[in-house]
């Protein structure tokens, strides 16, 4: 049987008066860890960003379309509007 093991760095953090509270209720509502808790909206965060990221980029990229004629000029090929 092959086991794996997880290696956790152990950090130490200052929050707002009554976090403590509220994350080791939630954990134990969720059957979580404050650590797998904590680690999981990490996750989420870190996910959100990245799409916020992406979406920046995106919209960036959208607006290049409609300022420049050459690269929509062949979007009725493609049947796709940019503009």
């Amino acid at each position: 049987m092959a086991t794996t093991s997880k290696q956790h760095d152990r950090i130490t953090v200052s929050l707002p008066h009554g976090y403590s509270t509220a994350i080791k209720s939630l954990a134990s509502e969720l059957a979580l860890s404050q650590s797998e808790l904590i680690t999981k909206a990490f996750e989420a965060y870190k996910e959100t960003q990245q799409r916020k990221k992406v979406e920046k980029i995106a919209q960036s990229m959208v607006d290049e379309y409609r300022q420049n004629s050459d690269l929509v000029a062949l979007t009725t090929l493609d049947g796709e509007d940019f503009k």
